[in-house]
């Protein structure tokens, strides 16, 4: 299940380039407005059911600045989606009674449009594209790290020998869990994605603060264009919850090319 929103901040609006840590707080402060328990699960229980963002996309002409795109209408469209419909209600809802107090980094919401988006029939075998950076880490890499951000296509100084087949490994063990979370057995079939070179690109957020020392994590992700095959549910869990890690934070959004 997934909504369009329509968000209307006061304008211009920035929409920063670390945009995942101040795009989660939102949400989850719209969700916490209509139903706080939803918030508490999604916030705190790593192994319930979560929703998946994209990233913001600007209405109407942008300007490039040092912080981020300054978006003159101060309208951007954004998208969400998760297996559990009273999540989506939540924030449906919350937004909806969040006008006039929501923000992000100070910029308060005026207007929110909401509608449903369908799931496609078929999702095996057709191309797709990523509508938020995709997230996958090891941790445990061999060079010493305390967390390694797998490219999908490789990256020169990489402790892994195979560094795609491991991200691979890696998207589908995520995928298997999250599965098994949506419902409730454990997936034994098959899955096959595969990425197009030439569309990769990767970009560094920073995504939370350490309250101790102050200091930032620094993720690195990744936007392509690709293709799955498998069972349809399975590749189904895929668009609801993304595809690899954070998630909630707006990584690995999918859609139709």
């Amino acid at each position: 299940m997934r909504l369009k929103l329509l968000l209307h901040f006061e304008e211009p609006f920035l929409i920063p380039y670390n945009y995942p840590r101040p795009l989660y707080s939102f949400l989850i402060r719209a969700i916490k407005l209509w139903d706080p328990m939803i918030a508490k699960r999604v916030h705190d229980n790593k192994k319930d059911i979560k929703f998946v963002a994209s990233k913001l996309f600007p209405v109407g002409s942008a300007e490039k600045t040092d912080s981020g795109l300054l978006v003159k209408s101060g309208k951007v469209e954004l998208f969400v989606g998760s297996p559990a419909w009273p999540v989506l209600e939540a924030l449906a809802n919350g937004l909806a009674i969040g006008i006039g107090q929501l923000h992000i980094l100070g910029s308060h919401l005026i207007d929110v449009g909401v509608r449903p988006v369908e799931t496609p029939k078929r999702l095996s075998g057709r191309k797709l594209k990523t509508l938020s950076p995709v997230s996958v880490y090891h941790n445990n890499p061999t060079n010493g790290f305390k967390q390694w951000d797998l490219s999908p296509v490789g990256q020169p100084n990489s402790p892994f020998e195979n560094e795609p087949a491991v991200w691979k490994e890696l998207v589908f063990r995520n995928l298997r869990e999250k599965y098994f979370m949506v419902h409730g057995e454990p997936f034994d079939g098959d899955f096959e994605i595969e990425v197009f070179p030439e569309s990769v690109k990767s970009k560094m957020f920073r995504i939370k603060r350490d309250g101790r020392t102050g200091r930032y994590t620094q993720v690195r992700a990744w936007e392509f264009h690709f293709r799955m095959r498998g069972e349809e549910e399975l590749l189904r869990v895929a668009w609801d919850t993304g595809l690899g890690m954070r998630n909630a934070h707006g990584f690995g959004l999918i859609g139709v090319l």
